[in-house]
């Protein structure tokens, strides 16, 4: 997932809470502010928070935090909250009304299909309230209630979600090449990491989070964070899962000469053979960064 080229800074703002008026607390040492703020426990939600880089409804959205994701929030001001993700660390502004102050109530589920609409009532043809994306962490508060051979649960926010949809543990991949493919065909878009659209950064964080590993949101974070270096002088020196960097752009070879990414210019996430990507794109092997985790 790309971005500007801002000039060098001591510490990255998408990774650190500070503003000009504002820091966290715990960059007291690191940063000069006028004020500082402890980050207080809160909690998405809704299914798909946008995560905004200004306190603005218009304001460019730089990912999303899913439903039941915990957040640090510094401040409230406007309808918005500048908070932090303790997914992944990052940083920007919510909406105040997608989230809850205060400590969770225990998790009981996770969300282990691709993702579930939540319903008003236990019935499939109530209405849908929410989707609520793969990995979605809930709290189921009754259960057994069964409508036309379905049986569905009721989560503590009082919507219904079927039992089918929902594990006990974390859903999971037996690797990420794997785990990608579950996104075949989801459209493109930027600072998705949903099944109902996502970017490249955004499939890749997704397809880790089916090993139970946290990797950062952007590429040029992703590049330097996750996994060894690896000098591959061809196409046949790659191994299934290796991840491949461009600037603003990461691919995920599924082995066998292909690799899967979410395209910005196809706005579609597909399984593309490597060797024809890169003559239509006019792409030469040596400008890719291998990335092996």
């Amino acid at each position: 997932m790309p971005r500007g080229s801002a000039a060098p800074v001591t510490l990255d703002p998408r990774l650190h809470a500070w503003r000009a008026d504002l820091a966290d607390s715990r960059l007291r040492d690191r940063v000069a502010a006028p004020r500082y703020a402890d980050g207080r426990e809160a909690r998405t939600v809704v299914g798909r928070a946008p995560l905004r880089r200004l306190p603005q409804p218009q304001a460019e959205t730089v990912s999303f935090s899913h439903y039941g994701e915990a957040l640090s929030v510094f401040e409230e001001a406007g309808g918005y909250a500048w908070c932090q993700s303790r997914f992944d660390g990052y940083v920007g502004y919510v909406a105040a009304e997608h989230i809850a102050i205060g400590q969770a109530p225990a998790a009981t589920h996770y969300v282990a299909t691709l993702g579930a609409y939540a319903h008003e009532g236990p019935d499939l043809r109530s209405a849908a309230r929410d989707f609520l994306p793969r990995h979605s962490v809930v709290t189921v508060a009754a259960a057994g209630l069964v409508t036309r051979g379905t049986e569905y649960v009721r989560l503590d926010s009082g919507l219904h979600l079927p039992r089918a949809c929902l594990s006990q543990a974390p859903p999971r991949s037996p690797d990420i090449a794997a785990a990608a493919m579950l996104y075949l065909g989801c459209p493109y878009l930027w600072g998705g990491r949903s099944f109902l659209g996502l970017d490249c950064s955004g499939l890749v964080q997704c397809a880790f989070q089916d090993l139970g590993v946290a990797v950062p949101r952007d590429t040029d974070l992703q590049e330097r964070a996750i996994g060894d270096s690896v000098v591959a002088g061809a196409v046949g020196d790659l191994r299934r899962g290796d991840l491949l960097y461009l600037p603003g752009h990461v691919l995920i070879y599924a082995g066998d000469g292909a690799v899967i990414h979410a395209d910005g210019a196809s706005m579609t996430v597909r399984r593309d053979k490597f060797a024809a990507l890169m003559r239509e794109r006019a792409l030469e092997f040596a400008s890719f960064v291998v990335r092996r985790a």
